[in-house]
């Protein structure tokens, strides 16, 4: 068993193991988070407008009958000075304007197929405008109506949760009342028990150790009711034994004592608290039976991490009455690093090595060897 150190009398096991602690389980209202989504029509697709087609002015097909007036005119007196006949120059004159006639025709011909074109698709664009907008208009009202509705339900899915969430914390309220009155109900019978536990007789005279004046100051800090030096006479005997620190909680009148083990002793130089030693055994079965918990750390342990040794005894408090405000004020604190017992061997190589002089040198106390801790 690695320090720190915990033993709880059998009444406590037994009590805890009768009266459990009640367990409030409060449950986190996870509100769902709603999308919009929209849902759009058929796509409407405008037609560019059409542009005007490229066609020849009427001004410019009057030319084409002007220069058949020339050429008709042209003609004539070409064939006179040529010296045809008069039917062979009515036949080239005949045959020249069918060609001029059937070139009107041809371009004023392309010239009206291209405008009417043109008023088909200008027709048609039209037409599909005014769908479009109404197209438009109609995507737009339902839009209107899909969000109208979505903001109704989600008004109404808001008051819901709004309810449920309230009805949820009504429940978490009543059932931490509920356990509050539970737990001061079992703190109350618990405290009846430890009516039972031994009181010490006084304050001891014995030499303290060299870490445990600070220490002090740290439990008074986070616990009300520290005592340090407690003596407890030893039943059939004339020898006392002095707790280094009692601590109790009040409203369940639990007490623990708390323990500082020092491998050796600083004068002597006497192994102590050694592992392979029964010379604790008896003193803690003592304390279990006067309904004592009984907390031991090591002196490195407790000048090294005072606070983190605060919070395992809050830990201790909180796992038999389960009060953790002395725990909340520590939570913060890391967990208390575990420490191999020492054997009476390893006891022998410290002091050779003036081991506890590696962490007490910060102590300002001269030399810390010269101080005797107490067995």
């Amino acid at each position: 068993m690695n320090y720190p150190i915990v033993f709880y009398p059998k009444v406590v096991m037994q009590f805890c193991h009768q009266y459990p602690l009640p367990e409030a389980t409060s449950s986190c209202a996870t509100s769902s988070q709603l999308q919009e989504t929209q849902e759009f029509g058929k796509p409407v697709v405008l037609l560019t407008p059409p542009q005007p087609p490229v066609v020849l002015p009427v001004k410019l097909l009057w030319l084409i009958w002007v220069f058949w007036l020339y050429g008709a005119i042209a003609l004539p007196l070409l064939a006179i000075s040529w010296g045809w006949l008069w039917w062979e120059m009515l036949l080239v004159v005949a045959a020249y304007s069918c060609l001029i006639a059937a070139a009107y025709s041809y371009v004023f011909g392309c010239r009206q197929k291209l405008l009417s074109r043109y008023k088909q698709q200008v027709l048609e664009y039209k037409q599909q405008e005014i769908l479009s907008q109404q197209e438009i208009l109609s995507q737009q009202k339902r839009l209107f109506q899909q969000k109208r509705l979505f903001q109704q339900e989600t008004l109404s899915n808001k008051q819901q949760e709004f309810s449920s969430f309230k009805l949820e914390k009504e429940g978490v309220q009543t059932v931490l009342k509920t356990a509050k009155i539970e737990l001061d109900s079992r703190n109350r019978s618990l405290k009846d028990l430890m009516s039972l536990r031994v009181s010490s007789n006084g304050i001891s005279q014995a030499q303290q150790g060299v870490s445990e004046e600070r220490f002090l100051q740290y439990l008074q800090r986070y616990f009300e009711e520290v005592v340090q030096a407690a003596e407890f006479k030893i039943p059939s005997s004339q020898r006392s034994y002095s707790a280094d620190f009692t601590v109790i909680h009040t409203p369940s009148g639990l007490g623990i004592d708390v323990e500082i083990d020092e491998p050796y002793a600083g004068k002597s130089k006497k192994p102590t608290h050694c592992c392979d030693a029964d010379s604790d055994m008896r003193r803690n079965q003592l304390f279990l039976e006067w309904n004592w918990i009984v907390v031991r750390f090591t002196e490195k342990q407790v000048v090294q991490a005072p606070l983190s040794c605060c919070k395992f005894l809050a830990q201790a408090i909180a796992f038999v009455t389960g009060d953790r405000s002395y725990l909340k004020q520590l939570e913060t604190q890391p967990d208390l690093l575990s420490v191999k017992p020492w054997t009476t061997r390893e006891a022998r190589a410290m002091a050779k090595s003036n081991y506890r002089l590696t962490y007490l040198s910060g102590f300002g106390v001269g030399s810390a060897c010269d101080r005797v801790s107490k067995f």
